[in-house]
């Protein structure tokens, strides 16, 4: 199966900040690009990224193959905090892998 043939729909909500075209566009590129390494098929992420005072948070939630992935990251800054969320769901994903596979 093909990178093009799946479908990764990608909801982003902002809290407390700026919906920025170039901070959307930079998160969803990041998650996408992070889940179609793993995904095998269509799936979609839900994106929250948030200001509390002078933290800048990333967050998101996804279904895929049957397990439910939340990962929570902050920083001083949104795209940091957009970069580390896609280090640490790539690791989750990574590891749900190694133990699927391990198991068949």
């Amino acid at each position: 199966m093909s990178n093009s043939s799946r479908v990764i729909n990608v909801n982003i909500a902002f809290l407390n900040v700026e919906a920025t075209d170039a901070i959307k566009q930079y998160a969803k590129d990041k998650v996408t690009h992070c889940v179609q390494k793993f995904a095998h098929q269509d799936t979609e992420a839900h994106i929250v990224l948030k200001v509390e005072k002078t933290r800048q948070i990333a967050e998101v939630s996804m279904h895929l193959s049957g397990h439910d992935f939340i990962v929570k990251e902050e920083s001083d800054s949104l795209y940091a905090s957009i970069d580390k969320l896609t280090d640490s769901l790539s690791q989750q994903l990574r590891k749900h892998k190694e133990k699927v596979t391990r198991h068949h």
